[in-house]
């Protein structure tokens, strides 16, 4: 399952050589009186703008991860001549995130999935601007970055991602009681608190908290260290440390999602080979150095539940947490949700700002029902994509509308939506599954679970076919668009 040189090269050469990248126009540079950003003369003063380009409109996008780049992407193919794109980042480089797992159980090291922004954006003619965003001022248009820098948009997309709402739970969190594969650096640390387990080991807890959203890695993490212990101590050390699995979902397998085919028939049957218990309906109180303490529902029948507490002994934990909004974006009046989530339409468009997108998990969506302990709805890669295409189009939309009526302020009605298809790809050592819900919102015309080893080597590809678009330039290329479709999956649609 290791990303070998020779497995490289065998996957280049899938790729026709139509999708290599083009040569890049004439870029436009900060010293011709156009430039991307200027710092304020006076820090205090935000009155005073950077120069702006009286033909071309900016696009900001802040988020150099899946969001925020398939969409600088599709900016870049859509709306070539339009705009100049500037992407912000605090992180320097792209991380794939759903190989986090992998890192955690030293399938991958952090530099095979991880490629340089500094280095790929400026090939594809995207600025880019490795800074923290400290203050947006949507009246002026106008962001502040932790450099000192400040910059004007005309259109705003964000894609930040979530904040990870450890404090939520005493005791949760790096640096606490529970390891993370939320981010690569979490994945590291976890990597090494697996072999610290494995020479002492103990009990384990994993799972996803109250008000988590993201399901799947928790599932697969779960797996993956099971076949890891395997892997280092056979039977023996997989015994003595016996993984028990909690989680807010209603049922093993909801995924947030109500399910996906079999999905809880073929999890539940997993956890029953590999000897894991399973909590559900589960809220975690604390987390101390030894145990994780949780109260959980049991389904007593006639929609009736009865209330347990339980203390469960612990030597190694993994929580999944609460995802919430950027702090940033909560201080911005009438932007965000109580959550820090980003308020939008149908259309990834702000409900206050008409200006300002959201992409990704940054962006807030209704949970698909209510359940006895809160859940959250997932975004998966492919639903995410969709949102940055969609955002694009709308912006091409309003920009033509502009041009047509010479009227900067107008915004007309939109009319592309993403179509938010779920799929998620996991692996659990020796097998994996594969969630298919599309549309991820029902009603649904395909809704199902494949396991077995083809999902292992779907993410194997998967994983170098994603950074290779990064890599690329195009997060949608042509056979791709062309595949999918033939199958019924598209990204967008105009209604």
């Amino acid at each position: 399952m290791f990303w070998t040189p020779n497995e490289g090269l065998l996957v280049r050469a899938w790729y026709p050589a139509s999708t290599q990248r083009a040569q890049p126009r004439n870029k436009r540079v900060i010293a011709q009186n156009q430039p991307l950003f200027m710092a304020s003369p006076n820090p205090k003063n935000d009155e005073s703008p950077a120069l702006k380009d009286t033909k071309r409109k900016r696009l900001v996008v802040v988020g150099g991860g899946i969001g925020g780049l398939s969409s600088a992407y599709d900016a870049n193919h859509l709306l070539r001549g339009e705009v100049d794109i500037v992407v912000v980042s605090e992180r320097e480089s792209f991380q794939f995130t759903p190989s986090n797992p992998w890192i955690a159980t030293h399938q991958r090291k952090p530099q095979d999935i991880s490629l340089s922004l500094t280095k790929i954006l400026p090939r594809h003619n995207i600025e880019f601007i490795n800074s923290a965003v400290t203050q947006l001022n949507p009246k002026r248009q106008q962001l502040a970055l932790s450099n000192g820098d400040k910059m004007e948009y005309d259109f705003l997309i964000i894609a930040t991602g979530p904040r990870l709402a450890f404090e939520e739970i005493p005791g949760t969190g790096p640096g606490k009681y529970t390891a993370s594969v939320c981010t690569t650096p979490h994945a590291c640390e976890a990597a090494e608190a697996v072999d610290s387990l494995t020479k002492a080991p103990g009990p384990v807890v994993i799972g996803a908290v109250q008000g988590a959203s993201c399901f799947g890695p928790a599932y697969e993490f779960a797996l993956l260290l099971h076949h890891e212990l395997g892997k280092r101590g056979g039977a023996k050390l997989q015994e003595q440390c016996p993984i028990q699995f909690v989680t807010s979902e209603p049922y093993v397998g909801h995924l947030g999602l109500k399910g996906a085919g079999e999905s809880q028939k073929i999890l539940e049957n997993i956890f029953i080979k590999k000897g894991i218990e399973w909590f559900t309906n589960c809220k975690v109180d604390k987390v101390t150095k030894e145990s994780v303490s949780i109260e959980y529902l049991e389904d007593v029948g006639d929609g009736k539940h009865s209330k347990h507490s339980k203390t469960i002994k612990s030597k190694f934990n993994m929580l999944i947490p609460a995802f919430r909004g950027m702090e940033i974006w909560k201080s911005v009046p009438g932007l965000t949700d109580a959550e820090g989530m980003i308020q939008v339409n149908d259309y990834q468009q702000s409900v206050k700002y008409p200006n300002i997108f959201a992409v990704g998990i940054a962006a807030h969506m209704d949970s698909i029902e209510a359940t006895p302990v809160p859940t959250g709805v997932p975004k998966t890669g492919y639903m995410i994509e969709s949102m940055g295409t969609a955002t694009v189009k709308n912006i091409q939309a309003i920009i033509k509308h502009q041009q047509k009526h010479g009227a900067e302020d107008q915004y007309p009605e939109l009319h592309t939506k993403a179509l938010l298809n779920g799929v998620c790809i996991t692996d659990f050592g020796n097998e994996g599954a594969i969630f298919l819900t599309l549309p991820q919102l029902p009603p649904r015309r395909t809704d199902i679970t494949i396991d077995g080893k083809v999902a292992t080597l779907a993410k194997i590809a998967f994983e170098k076919y994603f950074l290779h678009k990064i890599e690329s330039g195009d997060t949608d290329p042509y056979y791709e668009k062309y595949m999918l479709h033939l199958i019924g999956v598209d990204r967008t649609q105009n209604i």
